[in-house]
């Protein structure tokens, strides 16, 4: 892979992270206790799976790209 791929990949993890974060904001203002807890959960998993299998392999080969 290609560092601009590497890039480019990444730009789009952070903005799905960004989107699921301002998807957890809506679910604060939106959502029952129970509602939101599960929810939490479930975001929280994803952007911890964001992070772990796609951004530090790629920061593992492209260790610059961290910041």
């Amino acid at each position: 892979m290609e560092k601009n791929t590497a890039e480019q990949i990444m730009a789009k993890a952070l903005a799905a992270v960004e989107e699921l974060t301002a998807a957890l904001a809506i679910a604060r203002e939106q959502t029952s206790t129970d509602e939101l807890a599960k929810l939490s959960k479930g975001i929280g998993l994803a952007i911890g799976a964001i992070e772990m299998h796609v951004n530090v392999p790629l920061y593992h080969r492209f260790p610059e790209l961290e910041k």
